[in-house]
């Protein structure tokens, strides 16, 4: 049996000017027709199909048949996508925000696709495909990808969000295992989730969407790294993260925009804390394409989920925006 990778559904939306590249796993005949063109695979296992890039705009119709059995992928669009990656302030909810409900805004420009958490929980799922932002669903979308959304569409651009994110996650686990090898820090006996072996959630989580073309990784993350002895590693991990995912994502200039952690007062080891956040804001200089956001004039410092989440979001989209 063939399947078509669950990030493939009505809704969606492909990054404008790069490759489309569509892909799942099994074994039988595929045929995608796309703007009168029709290009075919015979799967053993896992099959992918490229499309040459197409300028902003839509709706298109996608023709998927999967050993004879037709599908339609409808509304499609191309515009503008970004990942959002790290862990629980990245993850953290418009509900959980001090935005007023009544203040919530839906806008058919912007959709989300979640990647299945490993703990779970999620309003979203996988199985619920792209979803379109609404009022009534907003308060289940990212904080911060709500609001660079909703700022980065204004121009009636389609703005698509891939939500790939894991509270609690240090950086090792989204690295490839063969390359995170290279940093055997036992997380163990600081109580930490099982998803924090090296490796873990690129295998089970970013995987699923390679190599899905994408704008930009918005990337918040660091508390969970912020201990001494693996702080001073931060930025060396970073790098080969960056690395690692450029390689996987097939697109050797993917640019990065990080969150400097928050001036949280992190009792368990300050100077780690403070290790991090100065290796957050040297990476530009040492890693290409990649910028980074400060956050701590502008969020809260007596929480570690700072719930003032817009100006942060601002900051992002200018980033993003250059």
């Amino acid at each position: 049996m063939v399947t078509l990778n669950a990030i493939f559904n009505s809704h969606m939306v492909f990054q404008a000017n790069k490759p489309i590249r569509i892909f799942g796993h099994g074994n039988g005949l595929v045929e995608i027709t796309f703007l009168n063109n029709t290009k075919t695979s015979n799967s053993n296992g896992g099959w992918m199909i490229e499309f040459d890039p197409v300028d902003y705009g839509g709706p298109y119709t996608i023709d998927v048949k999967l050993d004879g059995i037709c599908t339609k992928l409808r509304d499609v669009y191309f515009g503008d996508v970004y990942l959002l990656s790290g862990q629980s302030n990245m993850q953290f909810k418009l509900r959980e925000c001090n935005e007023p409900v009544e203040d919530y805004r839906g806008n058919d420009n912007v959709r989300m696709f979640t990647v299945d958490r490993l703990e779970g929980g999620e309003f979203f799922y996988s199985r619920d495909g792209w979803v379109v932002l609404t009022k009534e669903n907003a308060g289940e979308f990212s904080s911060i990808g709500y609001y660079v959304a909703q700022e980065l569409a204004r121009n009636d651009r389609k703005i698509g969000l891939i939500a790939c994110y894991q509270g609690a996650s240090a950086i090792q686990p989204w690295i490839r295992k063969d390359l995170s090898d290279k940093f055997p820090i036992s997380l163990a006996n600081r109580g930490f989730p099982l998803w924090n072996g090296n490796g873990t959630l690129y295998e089970k989580m970013l995987k699923n969407i390679i190599p899905y073309s994408i704008s930009h990784v918005i990337w918040y993350q660091g508390e969970s790294n912020a201990y001494t002895g693996e702080a001073e590693l931060y930025c060396d991990m970073l790098s080969c993260m960056v690395n690692n995912w450029r390689e996987d994502f097939m697109d050797e200039t993917l640019p990065f925009v990080i969150v400097q952690i928050a001036n949280y007062i992190w009792e368990e080891d300050k100077n780690g804390w403070k290790t991090v956040q100065e290796l957050q804001l040297k990476a530009p200089e040492l890693i290409k394409g990649l910028s980074a956001v400060v956050c701590r004039d502008i969020c809260e410092s007596e929480d570690i989920h700072p719930k003032s989440k817009k100006g942060l979001s601002l900051r992002i989209a200018k980033a993003i925006e250059g």
